[in-house]
C-alpha cells in the first residue's frame, strides 16, 4: 500500500467533490453519480446459469448468484455514451469466470422461442465488425446476421471515455489509440490491414491538432498515448524521467534525456554508454524473408537476443521493457524477438525518422470502431457520412437491434455457449446459446464467426476439436490498465517542462508513464491545450514481473488487476502524482475533476517465443485459423502483434471461410 498520508487523508472530500457534480454540455440533462457505476455483477448481462436447469428455475438460481468482484471495483465513468461501459464490467468478469466453472445452459432445449438467422456473429470488437463489413459488401438478398457483444457498447478495446470539466468536454483513449496514417492504395480489395480499410472506409488523411501559443515555454507534444515512448519519436515530445532518489533525498528530473544523450541522467558511466549504445543500435541483422526471421528471432526473447547475440548490458534489455509491454503486455524477457523485429527495437529495427508523425483520434481506436459502425448501420451515429460527425457524433442505440435490417447488433449479450447440431462436418445449423436482461435466450445459424478471445473461446465452443483446445491452451494472456484522470489545469508539468512523463518505479508507485495528447480539433470538438484549462492525463499501464515465467506474470498482473478497488487505485494514482509533481505546486482536490479506470483482463496475447513458429515454423495460431464446419475464428490476438487493420482482417478472414455455409 502507499505511504503518502498527506494526499491519501483527502481521498474520500476529493471523490465526493468530483463524482457526479458535473453536467455534460452535450448531454445537459445526463447527472452521473458514484451509485450509477456500482453495477452489482448479479444484474444483466453477466449471468450465467447452471446448465440443466429449465428457465425459472435457473433464472431463479441465477438471481441469487453473488457478485464475484467488491462492490467498489468499478468505479466512476464518466459522461456520455460510454459511461456505462469502461473497460471490463463487473458483468463481464462475472461471467467469464462462470464460464471457467462450468456455469452454462447445456443446450437450447427448454428456452421457448429460438432465433434463426443466417449468420452470427460473436464480438463487436475490430474483428467483429471485419467480418460484419465482409458479409455486409457480399451479402445476397435475404440474407440476415446478428453480431452479440457481451459489453453495453461495440468496439472492444477501442472504447473511448467522456469527461465534462466545467463546460470542457473530454474524449480519451480507453484503450487502443494511435496509428501512423498508411499509404494510400488505388484498390482496396487487393490490399490488407490498415491500407485496406482506411480506403475503403474514406477515412481522412491530414488533421488538425491545436495550437501551442507561441509566446508560451517551448513545449513539444505527442499526439498519441505510445509515441513518446518510440526511438526516435521520442525526441518529438518534452519528456521527463524522473529519478528516486535515497530515503531522505528527494528524487530528480531529467527532462529530454535521450535528446541530450543521457548527459542530465543520473547514472554511472558504464550505465550511461551501455543504454546510448542500445538507443543508437541499427538493424544488425538481415533476413531473406519473413520466414527466415521467424526461424531465427522466435526462437529466443528480445532480452536473449540483446545480451547473447549481440553482448549488450542488462539495461538495455530493461530499457525496451516498457516500450515492449506497452506494446506486447510483457517485458523484453517474455517476448519473441521476432515481435521486437517487426517493432521499431534497437538492435534488429534502424532509428525511425523523427519526421513520422503519429495520431489518435479524440477517443482513440473507437473512431476505427465508428466508422465501420456507420458504414454497417448508417443510422446507428447521429450526423452524416462525415468525419466530424462520425468522430464525436452521439450513438443512436435503438437504431442498431431494428427488426428487418439485414445486420443487428445487440449488446451487453453474452455468448455462453457454441455448437454444431450434429458433427460438424454434416450439421446444417449452429446452436448460440447467450443471456440478456438476465434472461437466457437462443439463436441457430447457418454459420458462426467467433470473433472473440481464446481464452473465451476454448469455454464457449462446446465441440471444439481437441487440436483447437491444444492450440489455445498454448495462449498466454496477459491485464492492462488505463486510467485517465481529468485535470482542471496541468501547470504543474508546464512547470517542469513537460508533456510526458516516465518514472524510475519503486516498491509502492504505481504505473510507469503518463502523458497528455494534444488533441485533435474535430468539427465543434476543439479542447483547448493551455496550461490553465482542462485536460486528460493517461496513464498507460501494464503488468510485467520480469524474472518470472510467462504464465506467473499474467496471473500475478489480473490478480492485481481484480483485487484492488477503485478507491485504492484512485489513492495510488493521487498519491504517485503527488510524488511526482508535487514539488511543482500539484494539488489533487484544485487541479484532479475525475478518474476512470478501464480495466482489461486479456488485453493481451503475448507473443512469446515461438508463438510465431519458431524454427520448427508450427504455430498454434495456425490450427485456429483453419475452420471446421460452420464455426471460424477471427481475432486480434492471431496476428501477434495486436492492432486495427490486422484485427478487421483476421475477422474478414474468418467470414470468407464460412461464407458459402450461407447459400446452404
Amino acid at each position: 500500500m502507499l505511504s503518502s498520508r498527506g494526499v491519501l487523508a483527502t481521498g474520500q472530500e476529493t471523490r465526493k467533490h468530483r463524482v457526479g457534480t458535473r453536467k455534460s454540455s452535450a448531454n445537459p440533462g445526463l447527472n452521473i453519480s458514484r451509485r450509477d457505476f456500482l453495477n452489482g455483477a448479479a444484474l444483466g448481462a453477466g449471468g450465467v446459469l447452471l446448465g440443466a436447469a429449465a428457465p425459472a428455475a435457473a433464472q431463479q438460481a441465477f438471481r441469487a448468484r453473488r457478485p464475484s468482484l467488491a462492490p467498489d471495483w468499478y468505479g466512476y465513468g464518466g459522461v456520455g455514451d460510454y459511461r456505462l461501459s469502461h473497460g471490463n464490467t463487473p458483468e463481464v468478469v462475472a461471467a467469464a469466470h462462470r464460464l471457467r466453472d462450468g456455469e452454462f445452459p447445456a443446450s437450447l432445449d427448454g428456452l421457448g422461442d429460438v432465433e434463426d438467422y443466417d449468420l452470427v456473429i460473436v464480438g463487436g470488437g475490430l474483428a467483429g465488425l471485419g467480418a460484419a463489413l465482409e458479409y455486409v459488401k457480399t451479402r445476397q438478398s435475404g440474407q440476415t446476421c446478428l453480431l452479440l457483444d457481451n459489453h453495453p457498447i461495440f468496439g472492444g478495446e477501442a472504447k473511448e471515455n467522456e469527461f465534462n470539466v466545467d463546460g470542457t468536454r473530454l474524449l480519451a483513449p480507453q484503450g487502443a489509440n494511435g496509428f501512423f496514417v498508411p499509404p494510400a492504395v488505388s484498390d482496396p480489395e487487393r490490399a490488407s490491414g490498415d491500407a485496406r480499410y482506411y480506403a475503403e472506409l474514406d477515412l481522412p488523411r491530414e488533421f488538425k491538432l491545436q495550437d501551442w501559443p507561441a509566446d508560451n515555454e517551448p513545449l513539444r507534444f505527442c499526439a498519441d498515448n505510445y509515441g513518446y515512448l518510440v526511438r526516435g519519436l521520442q525526441d518529438n515530445t518534452s519528456v521527463g524521467h524522473y529519478f528516486r532518489g535515497g530515503e531522505t533525498a528527494p528524487g530528480t528530473w531529467a527532462v529530454d534525456m535521450w535528446r541530450q544523450r543521457l548527459a542530465n541522467a543520473p547514472l554511472s558511466a558504464a550505465s550511461r554508454k551501455g543504454l546510448w549504445q542500445w538507443y543508437q543500435a541499427g538493424a544488425t541483422r538481415r533476413f531473406d524473408s519473413d520466414a527466415a526471421a521467424i526461424a531465427y528471432l522466435d526462437t529466443m526473447s528480445y532480452a536473449a537476443f540483446l545480451e547473447n547475440e549481440l553482448q549488450m548490458r542488462p539495461e538495455a534489455a530493461a530499457a525496451g521493457d516498457l516500450f515492449m509491454a506497452s506494446a506486447c503486455g510483457l517485458g523484453s524477457d517474455a517476448v519473441s524477438a521476432y515481435a521486437a523485429y517487426q517493432l521499431p527495437m534497437p538492435g534488429l529495427s534502424d532509428m525511425p525518422p523523427a519526421s513520422l508523425k503519429r495520431y489518435s483520434f479524440p477517443g482513440g481506436n473507437s473512431g476505427y470502431a465508428r466508422y465501420f459502425l456507420k458504414r454497417l448501420i448508417p443510422d446507428a451515429i447521429a450526423g452524416q457520412v462525415e468525419f466530424e460527425d462520425i468522430i464525436t457524433g452521439r450513438i443512436n442505440f435503438a437504431a442498431l437491434d431494428r427488426a428487418g435490417q439485414p445486420l443487428r447488433m445487440r449488446l451487453s449479450s453474452t455468448v455462453l455457449r457454441v455448437a454444431h447440431d450434429g458433427e460438424p462436418g454434416a450439421a446444417d445449423t449452429v446452436s448460440i446459446v447467450y443471456t440478456r436482461d438476465g434472461e437466457i435466450r437462443g439463436v441457430r445459424a447457418k454459420a458462426v464467426v467467433m470473433a472473440t478471445g481464446g481464452w473465451m473461446n476454448r469455454y464457449v465452443v462446446r465441440d471444439l476439436p481437441a487440436a483447437y483446445r491444444e492450440a489455445y491452451e498454448q495462449f498466454q494472456h496477459v491485464p492492462f490498465l488505463v486510467a485517465n484522470v481529468a485535470l482542471t489545469n496541468w501547470q504543474f508539468l508546464y512547470k517542469l517542462g513537460i508533456t510526458a512523463a516516465i518514472w524510475d518505479r519503486g516498491e509502492d508507485d504505481f504505473g510507469y508513464t503518463c502523458n497528455i495528447r494534444n488533441p485533435m480539433q474535430v468539427g465543434d470538438y476543439r479542447p483547448p491545450l493551455d496550461p490553465g484549462q482542462p485536460i486528460v492525463l493517461s496513464f498507460y499501464t501494464p503488468f510485467f514481473y520480469p524474472g518470472l515465467p510467462v504464465k506467473a506474470q499474467c496471473v500475478r498482473g489480473r490478480t492485481e488487476l481484480l483485487s484492488t478497488t477503485y478507491a485504492q487505485y484512485e489513492e495510488k494514482i493521487l498519491a504517485q502524482m503527488q510524488k511526482l509533481f508535487g514539488s511543482a505546486g500539484f494539488e489533487p482536490r484544485r487541479d484532479v475533476a475525475g478518474i476512470i479506470l478501464n480495466r482489461w483482463g486479456h488485453a493481451y496475447s503475448v507473443p512469446f517465443p515461438g508463438f510465431y513458429g519458431g524454427a520448427s515454423g508450427r504455430a498454434p495460431r495456425d490450427v485456429i485459423r483453419q475452420h471446421y464446419g460452420r464455426i471460424a475464428f477471427g481475432h486480434s490476438e492471431l496476428d501477434g502483434l495486436q492492432h486495427w487493420g490486422p484485427a478487421a482482417d483476421e475477422g474478414r478472414r474468418a467470414f470468407t471461410q464460412v461464407r458459402d455455409a450461407l447459400q446452404g
